[in-house]
């Protein structure tokens, strides 16, 4: 995170030196890189061949995804920030390649900036179609809310290379669509397709279908699952945070309490704070909660702004800020899950007629998702469509162990208020 931090100073620093800014990026895409796990020792190697004499665009490519490896590991967006800079480099250097252009969508869509990814796959796709170009787009399209194309793309992925990474995308897209018996084969597919020495993608897929099992009520398999993805992995925050979610559906608040605690040290991330903070208040531990949320609203805002406009929206408070952010992230992100943070914000806001009209955006899919439904059931209520309210409201008791404690109580009480005036 520092890190990241670090590097947007150093950027901007390149903007400003105008023609010294590849210098300035090749100084900083080489600077000396520290650590001792397997991927900086592959960094601090490809730093020395891509410094050296006589240097190809091949050794920073290299280096350039050794950066993606190490983000893909430590989800620290300021080592895809550093591929990007790496592509910088190349095409300054040698001309921008094939490779080079791969390397920047990669980047691109990983930093969250998914209309240009998708400018950089639709680019490769013409030109060679290889799985991995048809996948780039299939990614940012869909991050769109582009589903269609974004379908369109994976089957043409899927058709010159089925694997691990076309099923895993499979199951994502299926549990898009509100198909989620459908997303966990797909993904047990993914499992099976995977190699057993590679650990991190293991990981990975045994976290994702940790999520969908505790979305179909499963929980004793989401710990399970969450378990074994931190045994394979150790001190893998997204693991640890679903088994702290697991926990947390199983009532078992302080076994939760230490893996989100752990889990959010490793990664301070809004969604990881937020999760800390809500199973503390409800074990009682409110100073602690405290301290954890002043971190998410120091840093929330540039660290995650959908989730962080959630959770203020969620809240109650800062909701003027709450829908600057949302509205701010379906410009270039305008899935289903962009726009139930915009229907949010609008209805806690008090405007519920438009917040009517995004949460029918957000539904339109057909996702199943219990903070949608809950969303989307107390707008209806709101509204005045009290039977419409109902079924959202159920709908969103059948996935329950996937809310935060808090939105637990919520749905619950108006469950009960609306059973109550039927």
């Amino acid at each position: 995170m520092f890190r990241f931090l670090r590097l947007l100073i150093l950027c901007s620093a390149s903007v400003a030196l105008g023609t010294a800014a590849a210098n300035l990026d090749r100084e900083i895409v080489l600077a000396p890189h520290s650590g001792a796990a397997a991927e900086d020792t592959e960094i601090a190697r490809w730093q020395e061949r891509a410094g050296a004499l006589g240097a190809t665009a091949a050794m920073f490519e290299r280096l350039g995804w050794a950066y993606i490896a190490k983000a893909r590991r430590t989800l620290d967006a300021g080592f895809h920030k550093l591929a990007e800079k790496t592509a910088d480099v190349i095409d300054a250097q040698f001309g921008a390649t094939l490779d080079s252009r791969r390397l920047r969508g990669h980047a691109l869509h990983n930093l969250h900036r998914f209309r240009e990814a998708e400018a950089v796959a639709r680019r490769l796709v013409t030109e060679v179609g290889s799985p991995a170009d048809f996948a780039l787009l299939s990614d940012a399209l869909v991050e769109q809310g582009k589903i269609a194309e974004g379908v369109e793309a994976l089957q043409r992925m899927v058709n010159l290379k089925p694997g691990v990474e076309a099923f895993s995308r499979m199951a994502h897209v299926r549990w898009l669509k509100g198909d989620l018996r459908g997303a966990i084969a797909a993904m047990e597919m993914a499992l099976r397709a995977s190699r057993a020495d590679d650990s991190e993608t293991h990981a990975w897929l045994l976290t994702r279908l940790a999520g969908y099992a505790l979305q179909a009520g499963e929980t004793d398999r989401a710990f399970a699952l969450a378990e074994e993805a931190n045994a394979r992995l150790p001190d893998y925050a997204p693991a640890l945070l679903a088994s702290g979610r697991a926990l947390l559906a199983q009532k078992k608040t302080t076994e939760a309490i230490a893996r989100l605690i752990r889990a959010e040290a490793l990664l301070p991330l809004p969604e990881y704070q937020w999760w800390l903070a809500d199973a503390l208040t409800a074990a009682g531990r409110k100073a602690e909660a405290v301290l954890v949320e002043q971190r998410l609203m120091q840093h929330g805002a540039m660290e995650d702004p959908r989730t962080f406009s959630l959770f203020l929206a969620t809240r109650r408070t800062a909701t003027d800020s709450a829908l600057r952010l949302a509205r701010a992230e379906l410009q270039e992100r305008a899935d289903v899950f962009s726009q139930d943070a915009l229907a949010w914000a609008l209805f806690t806001s008090g405007a519920v007629a438009d917040a009517d009209q995004a949460m029918r955006a957000a539904l339109k899919e057909g996702t199943r998702d219990a903070r949608l439904s809950l969303h989307a059931g107390e707008i209806a209520r709101a509204a005045g469509r009290a039977q419409e309210a109902r079924e959202h409201l159920a709908q969103a008791m059948a996935g329950a162990g996937t809310l935060l404690p808090s939105e637990r109580a919520s749905l619950e009480a108006a469950h009960r208020e609306l059973v109550a005036i039927n």
